[in-house]
C-alpha cells in the first residue's frame, strides 16, 4: 500500500478509537462530532481492509491487524508529536534533551567552562556533548549540532552563519629567537621554518601565499594548541597564532609577537547551524546562551574590533598588501 494513497489524518482519528475504544470518546478527544468519528472509521476500514474495531458486549475491542497496525503507527504519532514539540515548545528548566556542540580547542578552556555553568544553571537536567568539529566543510555536521568555528567559509543556503568575533593573528616565537628582534618582512617569514595547529585555521596566509605563487616551510604540525607555547619555547620555530589566544592563555615574557608581512589575515569565529533547525525552540535557546557568552567573555576588551595591542609584543612590523 503507497502511503501516499492515505489520508494521514486518519492515522490520528485511529489513534483516538484504539486509546478511547468509544467513538463518542474518540470524537470528543479530536474535536469532531460522533457522526463524522463514524464515517472516519468506516474509511479506516476501507483503507486497511479490516474491521479494526469490531462491537461485542464488551464494547469496541480492536482486531489482530488493528493491534499490530496502532504498535507502528503509535509510536509515530507519539515521536511525531515529540518534534512538534520540541520545536514549539521548550523549558530549559525541565528539559532532558541532549545537545551537541562541535567546538575548536581554541574554546575550550575560555569559553566552555562559562558555557557548562550556564548550562546547568539553566537547563540541570539536560545533556551537552562536547566535542571537535569533525570537517571544515558543509555536510560533515550532523543534523542538530551547533558548531563553533574558526575562520569558516560561507556554508550556503543549508546553514545559517553568525559572527561572534574577528580578530587578528601574530608571527609567535620565542624571545631568543634568531629573528625576533628584526622586522618581519616577507622574506624573513618565509626563510622561517613554522609550527601550525590544524584546528586553528592559520593555514589561511597559505592561500594568499599560493596566490603569489610563494610557500612556506610548515615543519611540524599539531592537532591542537595544547602543546603550542612548549614547543615555541623549546625550538627556533614561530607560528601564526590568533593575537587573542596569545593574550588568554601564554604568560607574559614567555613569547614574543610581531605583525605578519602580509595585510588582512583575519581570524574569524562563527555559530554554525542547519537551516532546519531555525525552528527548535531548544537550540535558539542554546545558541542564544552561546552568542550572550561570548559577548560577555569578550565585553571587557576591543578585540572584536581589532584593535588591541601586542601586551607580548614588539613593535608591529610593516605588512605588506
Amino acid at each position: 500500500m503507497n502511503l501516499r494513497n492515505i489520508d494521514l489524518n486518519l492515522l490520528v482519528i485511529f489513534d483516538a478509537l484504539m486509546t478511547e475504544k468509544s467513538i463518542t470518546l474518540a470524537a470528543g478527544k479530536v474535536g469532531i462530532t460522533p457522526s463524522a468519528m463514524s464515517h472516519a472509521l468506516h474509511r479506516l476500514r476501507r483503507t486497511f481492509n479490516d474491521e479494526l474495531l469490531e462491537r461485542t458486549g464488551r464494547g469496541m475491542v480492536p482486531t489482530a491487524r488493528a493491534l499490530d497496525l496502532w504498535s507502528a503507527a503509535g509510536a509515530g504519532l507519539e515521536q511525531l508529536q515529540r518534534a512538534i514539540d520540541r520545536q514549539l515548545e521548550f523549558d530549559p528548566r525541565t528539559t532532558e534533551r541532549g545537545f551537541t556542540i562541535r567546538i575548536s580547542d581554541y574554546f575550550v578552556q575560555c569559553a566552555l567552562p562559562r558555557l557548562c555553568a550556564r548550562v546547568r544553571a539553566e537547563a540541570p537536567r539536560s545533556t551537552l556533548i562536547v566535542d571537535y568539529p569533525p570537517g571544515n566543510e558543509p555536510g560533515s555536521d550532523n543534523p542538530g549540532d551547533i558548531q563553533i568555528g574558526v575562520c569558516m567559509e560561507d556554508w550556503g543556503p543549508r546553514y545559517r552563519q553568525q559572527r561572534l568575533l574577528t580578530n587578528r593573528f601574530a608571527v609567535v616565537m620565542r624571545p631568543d629567537h634568531p629573528a625576533a628582534g628584526q622586522e618581519m618582512t616577507l622574506d624573513l617569514y618565509l626563510s622561517l621554518s613554522h609550527l601550525i595547529a590544524s584546528s586553528v585555521g592559520a593555514r589561511i596566509i597559505d592561500d594568499k601565499l599560493a596566490r603569489r605563487g610563494l610557500s612556506r616551510r610548515i615543519a611540524v604540525t599539531i592537532p591542537n594548541l595544547a602543546a603550542a607555547v612548549a614547543i615555541l619555547e623549546n625550538t627556533d620555530l614561530c607560528a601564526l597564532l590568533p593575537e587573542q589566544w596569545i593574550e588568554l592563555y601564554v604568560e607574559p615574557g614567555r613569547l614574543v609577537t610581531t605583525a605578519p608581512p602580509i595585510a588582512d589575515l583575519g581570524f574569524t569565529v562563527d555559530i554554525i547551524w542547519r537551516a532546519q533547525d531555525d525552528a527548535d525552540a531548544g537550540q535558539r535557546w542554546l545558541r542564544q546562551l552561546i552568542i550572550e557568552e561570548f559577548a560577555l567573555l569578550f565585553a571587557a576588551s576591543d578585540w572584536v574590533a581589532g584593535d588591541r595591542p601586542h601586551r607580548l609584543g614588539r613593535t608591529p612590523a610593516h605588512a605588506a598588501d
